[in-house]
């Protein structure tokens, strides 16, 4: 007989549910949300686990890891799946979630996640961290802006390197603003000297992966947007066709067809929001300061003419995930002269 486990996950203990082919519980209970833990409390003698299953959060890539490790058949669920199955159960509870999950897998009713690598993970570890780093310094010079401009005192359009000169300037005489933008720009400091730290090890990381040389041939696309690209698909063959990378990052519209209705909406951000925005990030580089013909580009300021600037950096960022995969897969840098006489 087959047997299968659902696993809810929680910070401090999971719970555990196993139930045999028939659908009939054999075991539950609450055990340490560790590897060695759940898999002493899932095996018993005799008894064969086909198949566990657990959510995806924060410990799934780890209890993944560690439940494989130890001769397990492991899943890990799109959470948005399992939440729409369990919409009409009536008590939620964690001993529930863990039934229902159990049956998910026994039944195969659900969607697999893919479980990244441990070299992607402390890429992807990095590339978060300097995001945050980035959002915090943001966050101190709009601060900054804020408490000047009820003064009426305005920072205007200042590069980086010269934020503290100009906050100095616009403070001097006013011992509160002076003190405040002292303050705040000491945090500043740390902060991009943390930065720099980061984007040293990211630009050292990048130069030895020559996939991410690869995808920083194409025009827009630097260091970290191949990276941020190549660590949140992992694997290039996840994918059979390269038109299906756009649909999984959520850069392709929405769609509600019922009888005599289909509307057509805004897309439908699904995927790694990350990843989309570097997307974004680089075709408004790709069509603002890159200066050199692509057809890429070409075919991008056609649909800006068309639907405007706003939708034109969508739909490339779109097409952009399709070439960057497609030279990913085939490991040839961005064609040039190609696109050209191609478009000619």
């Amino acid at each position: 007989m087959q047997f299968f486990a659902g696993i809810d996950v929680s910070l401090d203990n999971s719970s555990i549910c196993v139930i045999d082919e028939r659908g009939v519980i054999i075991k539950e209970g609450q055990v340490a949300s560790e590897p060695e833990e759940i898999g002493r409390f899932i095996r018993h003698k005799g008894r064969k686990i086909e198949h566990i299953g657990l959510e995806t959060g924060g410990l799934s890539q780890w209890l993944h890891a560690g439940l494989e490790k130890q001769g397990f058949r492991v899943t890990v669920m799109e959470a948005r799946h399992v939440r729409s199955a369990f919409s009409a159960m009536r008590v939620k509870t964690d001993r529930n979630d863990a039934r229902g999950i159990a049956q998910l897998i026994r039944l195969g009713w659900f969607k697999s996640v893919h479980v990244k690598t441990a070299s992607a993970q402390e890429a992807r570890a990095l590339l978060n961290g300097r995001q945050f780093i980035v959002d915090k310094v943001t966050g101190i010079e709009n601060s900054m802006r804020a408490n000047l401009r009820n003064f009426g005192l305005k920072v205007g359009i200042v590069s980086r390197r010269t934020w503290p000169t100009r906050a100095r300037e616009l403070a001097a005489g006013i011992e509160a603003l002076e003190a405040l933008v002292e303050c705040m720009l000491k945090i500043r400091d740390v902060l991009l000297q943390e930065l720099r730290m980061l984007d040293k090890k990211l630009l050292d990381l990048a130069r030895s992966d020559p996939a991410v040389q690869t995808l920083m041939t194409a025009p827009g696309v630097g260091a970290i947007v191949a990276l941020t690209f190549k660590n949140a698909l992992d694997n290039p063959d996840r994918f059979r066709h390269s038109r299906d990378v756009g649909p999984w990052l959520g850069l392709t519209p929405s769609r509600y067809q019922s009888g005599q209705t289909d509307r057509m909406g805004h897309i439908t951000k699904a995927g790694d929001a990350s990843v989309r925005t570097a997307l974004y990030e680089a075709a408004t580089t790709l069509l603002g300061r890159v200066t050199k013909w692509s057809a890429l580009k070409n075919w991008g300021l056609r649909v800006a003419r068309r639907s405007g600037m706003k939708k034109a950096r969508v739909a490339v960022a779109r097409k952009l995930s399709v070439i960057l995969h497609s030279m990913w897969k085939t490991q040839t840098p961005f064609q040039w002269a190609a696109e050209k006489s191609a478009a000619a």
